[in-house]
């Protein structure tokens, strides 16, 4: 039997397989309650296999702060609860909630009015705002606030806490040498400083019997330091000896290195496996659960089977995909549905938005966007197989028209096949090659290399027209542009075009750092130029992607030239006005990575020439691969809808 898949005892508590859904906080109604939503949502995990779900973190108490997320105080809170309970249930699957005193520094709900925390530190999004150090009797009524919680929990049908003490929040504040400061019993030696956290077991335990199940999410290093090392494994010990709790969830990273604590798109698959045998030794017979992209199932299955850890927590994986579970145990790895690591869940969780899932259109939607059978025989061309164009024609073979889908290149994925192409983007590939899988499993008549004109529609006579052909590479008009060593980025990460060993690259946005950094790997000699003051400053992503992008260009050795504007391009170089000045930068090669621009002449013949038509993706306006995938669905899915 596949490890994954054997059961696993947790305290008193009995699991169906190694596989977690992992906390990942969602944003709720105004209520801070849990709704039907959540019923859904987590439901649907529960039902694709997963051994336990875990919510988000809860919060047991508003006196200090208010609720970045759900909230557990009274019984009117419960309602929902036991309804999400219920429907994990029903799947044979065990159901917990993350409980959290609060996060302290990190608060980002009011950005006016200082936080409480351990002590007079720092607030982590306005420096320059001091936290109010809690009271002692505060931290006390905290600590009872989590056991009246724990307990609300469990008669609701919890099975099992989780205890939030990861990430730098308020549990990690306390721990933290860095940040508590206190000089009263919750404060000053090792031991102090985990008092806040010893009593917060205890009283659970008080509250919901010996017997029931407490995990604990903490931070083993936070990569600078915010959680040395060595603080780290001393808690993890401390928890271990005195047998506090019953499975240790560990984790590594900080908000300042947010991208270890969320992993980013340019993460590899089980990115914090490296420190588990010391977790597991620490530990004992404690069972230990790691996360950070495990929803590759040879690294989750080989991690257990090895004995690196007990049990594997999957997060965005089981966003982008719910049935994870069941497709790895049947052996459907090809339907798996894949994350790509964009973090458009969390990202726009934190803007106060429910959580979309970029390749996944029903999550937190679930049974909202259900497709229906097609009621006409409909031709359908699309046009353009860059990832709206191959989930409109998915979409519209699946409810049964007929669809013919056109190509202008010889490879699909448009952009989104670049995008995927670096060597450190493996999930943006795989991406790519589900939908390419789900083209030939709903049978889309395909058209490679074929460009499209008003005259070839007008032969085809379709019933309905999606028009996905994206935008193209905006080039800075400048003397010297047009010259056969100058190229647009897509080519070059294609491997369409080839450069030579000193290449410029134009445009330090994500695109122009990522190609910088492949380049740099490939041994050439690389120099972005950028017009603003800083690379990164363009675009909206989501912070852990931003920084680890960031930590990549720094680390790499790619020269960088910021608030420079190129002139003109030589034959063996460019020309760049910095500072009122001109200088020369040498290169064989030029790599334009400025940005792109939407040409909508082929949508509006279509218009004009009396078809129904949509516009999707980059054709409308250049953005993300969210836009274009959710689009792609919900322009076939309306189709004749009720």
């Amino acid at each position: 039997m596949n490890k994954l898949f054997e059961p696993i005892q947790i305290g008193s508590l009995t699991l169906k397989n190694r596989i977690v859904m992992a906390p990942m906080g969602t944003t709720t109604d105004v209520t801070n309650a849990f709704n039907m939503r959540d019923v859904k949502y987590y439901g649907e995990r529960a039902k694709g296999g997963c051994g336990l779900v875990l919510t988000g973190a809860v919060v047991a108490s508003t006196e200090f702060e208010p609720a970045p997320c759900q909230k557990l105080t009274n019984t009117k809170d419960v309602y929902m609860l036991q309804m999400v309970a219920e429907r994990v249930h029903f799947y044979g699957a065990k159901f917990g909630i993350q409980l959290s005193p609060g996060i302290g520094r990190m608060n980002w709900i009011d950005p006016h009015t200082p936080p409480y925390s351990s002590s007079e530190i720092p607030n982590y999004y306005v420096p320059e705002m001091k936290c109010r150090a809690l009271p002692t009797d505060g931290v006390k009524r905290l600590v009872k606030a989590m056991g009246e919680s724990a307990k609300l929990a469990k008669d609701a049908g919890v099975d099992i806490i989780e205890l939030h003490a990861y990430g730098g929040y308020l549990i990690d504040q306390f721990t933290s040498a860095k940040w508590n400061h206190r000089t009263d019993e919750y404060g000053g030696s090792f031991e102090n400083r985990q008092r806040f956290l010893k009593e917060i077991v205890e009283e659970v335990r008080r509250s919901c019997g010996k017997d029931y199940p407490i995990a604990i999410k903490m931070t083993i290093d936070s990569m600078d330091d915010e959680r040395p090392l060595e603080e780290g494994i001393a808690i993890a010990k401390y928890l271990a000896d005195s047998g506090l709790v019953d499975m240790i969830h560990f984790g590594r990273g900080s908000y300042s290195c947010r991208w270890r604590m969320v992993s980013s798109v340019y993460q590899p698959a089980g990115f914090d496996l490296e420190a588990a045998p010391m977790v597991k030794e620490i530990a004992g017979k404690i069972p230990v659960m790691a996360h950070g992209k495990l929803n590759h199932s040879d690294v989750a299955e080989a991690a257990v089977a090895e004995g690196k850890i007990d049990l594997v927590a999957i997060g965005h994986g089981l966003i982008a995909d719910p049935h994870w579970a069941n497709k790895v145990k049947n052996g459907n790895l090809d339907d798996i549905n894949p994350c790509i690591g964009c973090a458009e869940c969390h990202f726009n969780a934190m803007k106060g938005h429910s959580r979309p899932c970029a390749v996944n259109v029903h999550g937190m939607r679930e049974g909202e966007f259900k497709l229906t059978p097609a009621k006409t025989d409909k031709k359908i061309m699309v046009i353009g197989a860059g990832p709206g164009g191959l989930k409109a024609a998915a979409t519209a073979a699946e409810r049964g028209y007929r669809v013919s889908l056109y190509e202008k290149n010889t490879y699909l994925g448009g952009a989104m096949a670049a995008a995927g192409a670096p060597s450190f983007k493996t999930d943006v590939r795989e991406q790519v090659e589900y939908l390419k899988r789900q083209i030939v499993k709903f049978q889309v008549d395909l058209h490679l290399n074929t460009a499209v004109d008003i005259e070839d529609v007008k032969r085809e006579n379709p019933d309905y027209v999606v028009v996905a052909t994206g935008a193209s590479p905006f080039i800075i008009p400048v003397p010297g542009h047009d010259k056969p060593h100058v190229s647009a980025a897509i080519p070059v990460l294609m491997k369409k075009k080839q450069v030579g060993q000193r290449v410029v690259v134009i445009g330090g946005g994500d695109v122009g750092c990522e190609l910088a950094c492949e380049l740099k790997l490939q041994g050439k000699e690389v120099t972005i130029i950028e017009m603003l003051d800083d690379i990164l400053m363009a675009g909206e992503s989501f912070v852990a992607n931003h920084q680890n992008i960031r930590y990549l260009v720094e680390r790499s050795g790619v020269a960088l030239l910021c608030g420079a504007k190129v002139s003109e391009i030589l034959d063996d170089g460019v020309l760049v006005s910095k500072n009122g000045e001109i200088q020369k930068v040498n290169c064989d090669s030029v790599v334009f990575a400025t940005g792109y621009r939407a040409n909508s002449d082929l949508y509006m013949d279509i218009l004009k020439a009396g078809f129904e038509c949509v516009q999707i993706g980059d054709n409308v306006k250049p953005g993300k691969i969210i836009n274009a995938i959710h689009q792609g669905y919900h322009c076939i899915r309306v189709l004749e809808e009720d």
